[in-house]
């Protein structure tokens, strides 16, 4: 079932498909198959959080009538995506732990861990269900212990180190990781999973996460970047560069990093390459080494048996191909280190915007963003993408330009053409990019403004976004961009539209009421930014008012 974007001005509760209102999805919950109704629901949930939230209502209502094992899964997909929004309806999700069916119980825990502490309620029974039978009921009452941050159950998680099940004790290392400081001391015991493959990758996140402790054994995490195993090796990646300060300072692991940076394996080289990157700034030393992989035409397939049967999907080209891995590596390198020196490595990424290969091009022109300034000499290369007919390569080429600045008229004119795209995260990123240029990119701001009308939400919001940072014109959309607030407009366009006004600051004070209504809202994300806006301009208290009338409305 194909969704729909509102049309700006309509009820934002009304709107879930194409043809499809919230009436409308109540027929389908009480007249369609079961089948039919997980199918529905869990394409639902894809949409994310603030989609889902406006719909848990009915979502919820539907689980406490269903006897379908299918539907309660696909709620729980639903309040998985919802997140902290889904709080008010814990003690539904509660009784799924309870259900004869194992995999009903495996998807309840994984509901109510997404929650987090809002959920603690039900933390003894869950951790009643750590000696449950079923291999993925342990598995599931470990994450959302993790979840909901159990502190005081520690202990058991500990013995869960030793379950028969090496999954489970994946889901161990990690429930460990994220109930905070009580965790971290198991480090040495979540080290020793990481010999066990099924374990490896949860293991590594959790060491990601346990400090000081965890940092301890950065060897062994570097080691793992030679693992055969793709998402393990760009896991392993990613956390070198949690741990790149005693990385730095364990020259056995900084040495053998860059061993494997040369290693005759690409996949190998690609993941080292990675973790250079993650490291930042620390790495800055070793960017040489980096930029050899930009003449690296090693690549790894995307598809394998995991991605063709649909159990998961294709790996980033930045972990598959070493050109993609070397142009972010140094582009995350760059983001943090500032200084000079980057004009060899600025020209030989240009360069790659003349392959044939588009996610080369994507990957090079993210890091030329990150360059900035310091790749203004290439910005007749990077406005030709803005042709390119990839969609993506577009878009990039759009923020790019944006970063580099000092753009001449005819990218300027060719980034405005983008306004009238086909595609929506082409307009979007083009209206950002005119944002950040200043006064030149001010010129063009009636074309953004009549983006505030576009299908799309995704559109209207960074149309918004892009209007309040139109230099000294951004003060006189205030009053537009607070009409966004008027309408009954999408969670994500009013999100801009008041992070929008905070930014405006003085012209913001007059629509403190208006501000103060998205308090009420129902998506948690929606009350978030007003919060932060009404302290930006000077306004505490509010937000525990209107908290306060929320519970005594309920």
């Amino acid at each position: 079932m194909a969704l729909a974007v509102r049309q700006p001005g309509t009820d934002r509760s009304q709107s879930v498909q194409q043809g499809f209102t919230r009436e409308g999805l109540s027929y389908e919950l009480s007249s369609k198959t079961d089948e039919q109704k997980a199918l529905a629901i869990t394409e639902l949930a894809a949409k994310g959080e603030s989609f889902v939230t406006t719909h848990l209502d009915h979502l919820i209502a539907e689980l406490r009538r269903s006897y379908s094992p299918d539907v309660k899964e696909a709620v729980c997909k639903s309040v998985m995506a919802a997140g902290a929004s889904a709080a008010p309806f814990y003690h539904d999700l509660a009784n799924l732990i309870e259900d004869n069916d194992p995999q009903v119980k495996y998807w309840g825990c994984l509901a109510i861990g997404s929650i987090g502490n809002a959920a603690s309620g039900s933390k003894s029974r869950i951790r009643s269900l750590l000696q449950d039978p079923s291999e993925a009921v342990r598995f599931g009452a470990c994450s959302a212990l993790g979840g909901i941050q159990a502190e005081d159950c520690a202990a058991d998680l500990k013995e869960k180190l030793s379950d028969a099940s090496p999954e489970v004790q994946g889901a161990a290392c990690l429930a460990l990781a994220k109930v905070g400081a009580v965790g971290a001391p198991f480090a040495p015991i979540v080290a020793q999973k990481l010999a066990e493959p099924r374990s490896r990758a949860n293991a590594l996140k959790a060491l990601g996460l346990m400090g000081i402790e965890g940092g301890k054994h950065c060897k062994e995490v570097v080691e793992c970047l030679c693992d055969d195993d793709s998402e393990t090796r760009a896991i392993a990646a990613s956390v070198v560069g949690k741990m790149s300060d005693y990385v730095r300072d364990t020259p056995n692991a900084l040495n053998r990093i860059l061993e494997i940076a040369r290693d005759e394996d690409g996949r190998k080289r690609i993941a080292a390459t990675l973790a250079l990157g993650y490291m930042g700034r620390e790495a800055s030393v070793h960017k040489e080494l980096i930029q050899d992989g930009l003449f690296d035409d090693f690549e790894e397939d995307a598809d394998n048996a995991l991605t063709q049967g649909g159990c998961t999907t294709r790996m980033p080209p930045s972990c598959r191909k070493a050109k993609c891995a070397a142009s972010a590596a140094l582009g995350r390198i760059a983001a943090e280190d500032q200084g000079f020196g980057w004009e060899t490595a600025a020209a030989q990424v240009a360069r790659l915007l003349d392959e044939d290969d588009w996610e080369v091009k994507t990957c090079a022109l993210d890091c030329l963003s990150a360059l900035g300034p310091r790749a203004r000499d290439h910005v007749d290369k990077v406005s030709g993408q803005l042709a390119d007919e990839i969609f993506i390569v577009r878009a990039k080429a759009a923020s790019a330009l944006a970063k580099i600045g000092d753009v001449e008229s005819v990218s300027l004119n060719k980034m405005a053409d983008l306004l009238e795209d086909s595609c929506p995260a082409v307009k979007s990123a083009a209206a950002l990019g005119l944002a950040e240029l200043g006064d030149d990119g001010a010129e063009y701001s009636h074309k953004v403004f009549n983006l505030l009308t576009d299908i799309s939400a995704d559109v209207r919001a960074a149309a918004v976004t892009a209007l309040s940072r139109m230099r000294d014109r951004g003060p006189y959309f205030a009053s537009v961009i607070a009409q966004r607030l008027r309408e009954q407009e999408e969670p994500r366009v009013r999100i801009a539209a008041i992070e929008a006004l905070s930014a405006l600051e003085e012209r913001a004070m007059s629509f403190m009421d208006l501000i103060k209504e998205q308090q009420r809202d129902e998506v948690p994300s929606v009350r978030e930014a007003a919060q932060k806006c009404l302290e930006r301009l000077g306004q505490p208290g509010g937000y525990r008012d209107a908290l306060q009338d929320r519970g005594d409305e309920e």
